[in-house]
């Protein structure tokens, strides 16, 4: 194998690659990337049998052929390299990559390409399409509120609902709930799945390379989806189990309803939490009354940061207490200048929307305190 390519091109070949190669992989061909120059493309591929994910670039190839390389130490040498272009050849005899840019030449040992476990299309009994924008959005709205422990693994991905013309993503660490909703421009059958939110995040960096108005083409089997969109080709496991009825968690009622600025309250939640990082629970208290809300924490080691910012308070006043990084995440992807926060008793769930929207809902559970 001999072949050419622009470093640059390399590199972010790489980059998205490399989010399916094995940390701590059980075998040692799982550490590496696989490469396949044909023609005029270079295919990429990393699988981790968890996710794999495939892409391709324009080359000037000499002489086809594949070749696995340890990622870890391939990915820093392409880095590293000061030439535009890279070019890399395969002594396949001595196992040996040598890779060259500029006045620089390395060599690492390469892995038997035969052995490593190429990234597979799913069997698709259902296909559907997504604007790259719609469904990035979708992720930033939602997979924050997953569970990061596997205590009950449903809890560690986002559901993803398909109903008629409408699309759905849900996530839940039984603390708190993230719902987003989209809509389709045509009727799509009813589908139930759940996405691991380590894929989403990875797929959401990747968006990042995409032209927000492209689609991206989704295909699903009973145990994995596949993601495909510009010259990328991502695949994982579902998460098997039945996701929890999260529209029951939802209040159907308030006694208060408060609507405040997004960013003042951010801000203010911001320098509070300088002191409840310091608590048990990284507790912060808010006190709804008439006059606005009273933001606080305190800690016996440290001391106490109280702010009093303005809201429009309807209904009954409310002394209620939350973790704030529950609170601090769902500020940031509020999009709406102003939020609306719907409460009932002290320890009940809490409604959190964006002011004149309903396509996106937030509940999060109190925090019991002395």
């Amino acid at each position: 194998m001999n072949f050419t390519c622009s470093r640059k091109d390399l590199v972010e070949a790489f980059n998205v690659v490399s989010k399916a190669v094995s940390s701590k992989p059980q075998m040692p061909i799982l550490s590496g990337i696989y490469m396949k120059a044909e023609g005029s493309t270079l295919e990429l591929q990393a699988n981790n049998f968890e996710m794999g994910i495939i892409t391709k670039i324009p080359v000037n190839t000499e002489d086809p052929g594949e070749i696995v390389v340890t990622g870890k130490y391939l990915q820093e040498v392409v880095r590293k390299l000061s030439g535009e272009t890279v070019n890399i050849s395969h002594d396949e005899s001595q196992h040996i990559a040598n890779i060259k840019s500029d006045t620089a030449n390395f060599k690492l040992l390469s892995m038997s390409s035969e052995d490593f476990p190429k990234v597979k299309s799913p069997e698709t009994f259902s296909t559907f399409s997504l604007r790259a924008a719609t469904l990035k959005n979708l992720i930033r709205k939602t997979a924050y509120a997953c569970a990061n422990e596997e205590v009950r693994p449903i809890f560690t991905g986002c559901c993803l609902e398909l109903a008629g013309n409408s699309v759905s993503m849900i996530a839940t660490n039984t603390h708190r709930l993230a719902i987003m909703k989209d809509t389709f421009d045509a009727e799509l059958e009813n589908l139930t799945f759940v996405v691991p939110s380590k894929t989403l995040w990875e797929l959401f960096r990747m968006i990042d390379y995409s032209d927000p108005s492209n689609s991206v083409t989704i295909d699903c089997s009973r145990k994995n989806i596949s993601f495909t969109f510009d010259n990328i080709f991502m695949t994982s496991r579902l998460i098997d189990g039945q996701f929890p009825p999260y529209d029951k968690v939802i209040p159907q009622t308030a006694e208060t309803i408060a609507t405040v600025k997004v960013a003042e309250m951010m801000e203010a939640v911001d320098r509070v939490a300088l002191i409840s990082k310091e608590t048990e629970y990284n507790t912060i208290r808010f006190i709804f009354t008439q006059e606005g809300i009273n933001i606080s924490s305190d800690s016996p080691e440290v001391g106490r940061a109280e702010e009093q910012i303005s809201a429009k308070i309807e209904g009954a006043d409310i002394d209620i207490s939350f973790n704030v990084k529950y609170i601090v995440d769902v500020l940031k992807v509020i999009d709406s200048e102003e939020c609306v926060i719907k409460l009932n008793k002290p320890l009940s769930p809490v409604d959190i929307r964006e002011k004149d929207r309903d396509n996106f809902i937030y509940v999060v559970t109190p925090v019991r305190t002395n």
